[in-house]
């Protein structure tokens, strides 16, 4: 039984509201900066915009779409009832009233500081505390996906990992560690100078602590749409997987190479060590390989379904 259809859908539902606010804002945007309208005339405006897009577009979209996939998949895929249902909603409408505060704020035109709020900008207080609200109810969905694979190993011991839920869980960690740079910069540094109870901010430390989450974010992004072509396209057009163990493979090491490399965007800033850049480079490369292997398979897998229909 399906008891998490409605949680699931419920996520859908405010990450789709959200998206098509923001889809409005990003053409709005893209208007006042063409010849065919005059720019705006309070450039304040343009800001506030480009703030609440990216903060929905990178934080409040994806993060719900993760998280209602992630719930579908914990039942579909293994085939049990959700584990902390009542705890999930809790996450859901913490995450609902994280986007509505922070929402808020930048509507009232206090937190035009884009979704990267780079120091010296800084917002409001309540713009913050709606990004850090948020985090912590997407760490509710964490914790729930490694509870329900327990519950699941523990009624099915020495079985093997249903590959949706394996990369789902692999999500899900990247998740957690990788929203702990953002968080921990809000937290530590930003939080205390917009609440006034310090002068000074080190600007350097902030970028290198958004950098942590500014790269590995993607991957965030992308997970849900990779284990939709590893587990629902090769059934989808009639065929089958062409390596369940390489589509493993590739959720691994996306854990591993995506995490550990965001300085690649601070390539420019005189703080970070050309040593600790050369790394991050060459760590950058390596996360060429999970894509190589992801691209590999499922063309392999449509040639599999092709053949199957006398291609």
């Amino acid at each position: 039984m399906f008891v998490a259809r409605r949680l699931v859908l419920a996520h859908f539902a405010v990450a789709l509201a959200g998206f098509l606010l923001a889809i409005v804002l990003g053409e709005w945007q893209m208007i006042v900066r063409s010849p065919l309208h005059a720019w705006v005339a309070n450039p304040e405006h343009y800001y506030r915009s480009v703030t609440a897009h990216g903060t929905v577009m990178a934080y409040v979209l994806p993060t719900l779409v993760a998280m209602g996939f992630g719930y579908a998949i914990s039942e579909l895929a293994l085939k049990q009832s959700l584990v902390g249902l009542r705890a999930a909603w809790i996450g859901f409408w913490l995450v609902v009233a994280g986007t509505v505060i922070a929402a808020g704020t930048v509507a009232s035109g206090k937190a035009s500081v884009f979704y990267t709020f780079y120091p010296p900008l800084i917002a409001n207080a309540l713009y913050y505390v709606g990004v850090v609200v948020v985090v912590v109810g997407s760490w509710v969905w964490v914790a729930l996906m490694t509870i329900n694979l327990r519950a699941w190993r523990r009624r099915n011991p020495g079985a093997t990992v249903p590959l949706a839920m394996y990369g789902n869980v692999t999500g899900a960690y990247l998740w957690a560690w990788t929203s702990v740079g953002a968080a921990s910069e809000v937290l530590v540094l930003i939080l205390p100078a917009a609440l006034g109870l310090r002068e000074t901010i080190d600007a350097g430390l902030a970028r290198v602590l958004f950098s942590w989450t500014l790269h590995a974010i993607v991957y965030f992004w992308l997970m849900p749409a990779y284990i939709a072509f590893y587990t629902i396209v090769p059934r989808a057009i009639g065929g089958r997987l062409y390596s369940d163990t390489m589509g493993r493979v590739a959720f691994a090491l996306f854990l591993v190479f995506s995490m550990p490399i965001g300085i690649h965007h601070l390539f420019a800033d005189p703080q970070v060590g050309a040593g600790f850049k050369f790394v991050h480079a060459a760590m950058t490369g390596l996360v060429a390989v999970p894509t190589l292997l992801t691209v590999f398979t499922i063309t392999a897998s449509v040639e599999i379904a092709a053949r199957l229909r006398g291609g």
